[in-house]
């Protein structure tokens, strides 16, 4: 999740009515949240925070800062989540991890149930990232908002961050030591393929800045 995706969920979830308490699907660690990407917290979490939502926090591993730990396509997961009242779901940047998103998607929709919202995003301009797998889905808005076949469409578009170059200058290294970097992992292509296919791809981004298709949409009455 880049900055700018972070200010716009947090502007999105606010102009809803009921929000709490809010699934965050696919939320890694505290650690990940706070240190790593810490405009996370700061833009998004903290606000909602301060706001009054109620923010669980929900992910495969269990580890600090994940307050459920499972897959929700396990039955006894997903009962225990239904269970807990969730009026709203946030699927930020997981979709493109799975590769049953059908699934995913229509267990997000029982989560919440019947006028239930769900705020989701994938890449659409993205490189290859593997966290363990990517699929290369890269949705436009409207192709995100219809994976939810239950539900209406409240919203879809789609946002621009920083590019690859971009990065670079904010982790203070050089093009000519990144590239050198990069070469050197061609000799690591045969026992880590991932992470140089990563590595390599993400340069078709060095001036193009990286998209992300966002969609809110609310579960339709049953029946």
């Amino acid at each position: 999740m880049f900055d700018t995706e972070a200010v716009r969920l947090r502007e999105i979830l606010l102009q809803q009515r009921a929000i709490s308490p809010l699934l965050n699907l696919g939320s890694s660690t505290r650690e990940f949240r706070e240190v790593t990407k810490p405009h996370i917290q700061r833009q998004l979490f903290g606000p909602l925070a301060a706001a009054g939502v109620a923010v669980v926090h929900s992910d495969l591993k269990r580890a600090d800062g994940v307050d459920v730990a499972g897959n929700i396509l396990d039955p006894a997961v997903l009962r225990d989540l239904k269970a807990r009242g969730f009026r709203c779901v946030l699927c930020a940047n997981l979709l493109e991890h799975v590769r049953d998103r059908d699934a995913v998607a229509a267990a997000c929709e029982e989560i919440v149930g019947s006028g239930g919202l769900i705020l989701a995003t994938v890449p659409s301009s993205y490189p290859f990232h593997a966290d363990p797998i990517d699929t290369g889905f890269r949705p436009s808005p409207g192709e995100l908002a219809g994976l939810f076949r239950r539900s209406e469409p409240l919203l879809a578009e789609e946002i621009a961050g920083r590019t690859y170059g971009d990065d670079l200058k904010a982790r203070g290294t050089t093009v000519w030591r990144e590239l050198a970097a990069t070469l050197l992992f061609t000799l690591l292509a045969v026992a880590r393929p991932k992470s140089f296919a990563a590595r390599v791809h993400r340069w078709r981004w060095y001036r193009r800045p990286y998209k992300v298709s966002i969609a809110l949409v609310q579960v339709a009455p049953s029946g």
